[in-house]
C-alpha cells in the first residue's frame, strides 16, 4: 500500500480534538501509521485582512489503498462531518486535511496537485513532516524533507506537545479505545 503524508490543521472549536477525531476518521479509509507533533502557527491571511485565530498543526503518515482522487473525495468528507463547509480561501476551519505527498508520485489534476504546491513554503508543514519523514524526498525538488525543513523560516511557529496528543504514536482505531465502531 501507498504511504501518504497528510497535513492537518485547525483553528476553530476544540482544535485539538479536531485534530484527534480526524485521525480516527482517517483510520476508517486507512491505517495511521504515525503521527508528527503538534505545532502553533500563525493563521495566513492575505495582507491587509485582520489575523485569524492561530492553527494547530500537524502531520500523519499513513498507509491506504485508495487511490489519490478517491483519498481526496475521503478527505473532503472528513472535512465536512467534523463542521468544514464552503468558505473563502483563508477562512477559519475546524479541520484542514491536505494531501503532502503520495509514495514518489507527481500528480497535477484540476482537483489535486501532489506534492502539494505550497508544502516548501509553509514551516507548519514540513517542520511536523520532517519529524516523522526526514529521508522522504521531494519527487520534485529531489532534496529530502529534512534537508529542505532545515532551510525554512520558523518565525510564527510553536511546537506544543509531543505525538502523544494524538494517545500513542499510532491513534486508536475506532473500537480499540473503548467507543463503538461507526
Amino acid at each position: 500500500m501507498p504511504r501518504v503524508y497528510l497535513a492537518l490543521g485547525a483553528n476553530v472549536g476544540n482544535r485539538i480534538e479536531n485534530l484527534r477525531f480526524a485521525l480516527r476518521l482517517l483510520s476508517e479509509y486507512s491505517r495511521v501509521i504515525e503521527v508528527s507533533s503538534v505545532y502553533r502557527s500563525d493563521a495566513l491571511v492575505p495582507e491587509g485582512q485582520p489575523p485569524g485565530p492561530d492553527f494547530l498543526n500537524a502531520v500523519a503518515a499513513v498507509k491506504t489503498g485508495l487511490e489519490p482522487l478517491d483519498l481526496l473525495h475521503a478527505i473532503k468528507g472528513i472535512e465536512h462531518e467534523i463542521g468544514r463547509r464552503p468558505a473563502p480561501r483563508w477562512a477559519a476551519r475546524p479541520i484542514d486535511i491536505d494531501i503532502l505527498l503520495y509514495d514518489d508520485r507527481v500528480i497535477a489534476t484540476p482537483e489535486l496537485t501532489v506534492p502539494h504546491a505550497a508544502m516548501l513554503e509553509r514551516s507548519f508543514v514540513l517542520v511536523p513532516l520532517a519529524e516523522i519523514a526526514p529521508g522522504a524526498t521531494h519527487p520534485v525538488a529531489g532534496s529530502t524533507i529534512g534537508e529542505l525543513a532545515e532551510d525554512i523560516d520558523y518565525a510564527g511557529l510553536e511546537h506544543l506537545e509531543g505525538p502523544e496528543w494524538a494517545g500513542t504514536r499510532r491513534p486508536a482505531a475506532p473500537g480499540e479505545d473503548g467507543s463503538e465502531p461507526r
